[in-house]
């Protein structure tokens, strides 16, 4: 068990996270049509240990930002699973997403199916599946999905692990950063005094008092 403090979320898929989705798609009711994507999230259940941390070192995020609805589960949201578990997995050939169209109703309440999958060309089924939409997309697992299990790539686990002395580094820079940021804010200092309040000699004052009455106009007196 991997327990290295992480820096981010896990932004891949692991090993427990593609068992869980194997699992729920090969106990699919009707398994040739598969699931919604959100039947399967749905489907995920209670938090189960991972081997890795879904979340990273922080203790709060620098923004307030919504946690995962299951953050301690190895699908921890929608998105995740939507965004990177079900899309790796179909790269990895393991499952595809099929397009299922509506067709005719029976008097048993069956109703014929087709399913067009772009591996596997377009196929007809009967089904009591209940289909109120007459287009849908769905995940299955393709036939041969068992010999896909060990197709992909090494995580790259050290991309999103803290190197020795990293936290601390980082920490450094914020604090260097924001003492240089202080330093420079001290060399701005207020005015001593603002300009409506500077000391005017009296002299100087009283002549502008003249100089405005002599400029004054005369008005004539108007007569009652």
């Amino acid at each position: 068990m991997i327990n290295h403090q992480l820096k981010t979320w896990v932004n891949f898929s692991t090993p427990e996270a593609r068992s869980i989705v194997r699992k729920i798609l090969a106990s699919a009711p009707h398994r040739e049509l598969g699931l919604k994507m959100h039947e399967i999230y749905e489907r995920t259940g209670k938090p189960i240990p991972t081997g890795l941390r879904n979340h990273g070192g922080r203790s709060k995020p620098a923004k307030a930002v919504p946690l995962p609805p299951k953050i301690d589960h190895a699908i921890r949201s929608v998105k995740y699973l939507k965004k990177t578990v079900l899309e790796e997995m179909a790269m990895a050939q393991e499952i595809e997403k099929v397009h299922i169209k509506r067709g005719k109703l029976h008097e048993d309440g069956t109703r014929d199916m087709y399913i067009v999958s772009k591996a596997y060309g377009k196929t007809e089924i009967t089904s009591d599946l209940n289909m109120p939409m007459s287009n849908i997309w769905h995940w299955r697992l393709t036939p041969d999905y068992k010999t896909k299990i060990n197709n992909y790539p090494e995580p790259p686990i050290e991309k999103i692990l803290w190197k020795p002395g990293e936290k601390e580094a980082r920490r450094r820079a914020r604090g260097t950063v924001g003492s240089v940021v202080l330093q420079q804010t001290k060399k701005y200092e207020k005015p001593i005094e603002e300009t409506g309040k500077l000391d005017v000699p009296e002299r100087i004052k009283a002549d502008n008092d003249v100089a405005k009455r002599v400029k004054a106009p005369d008005f004539p007196a108007f007569g009652l």
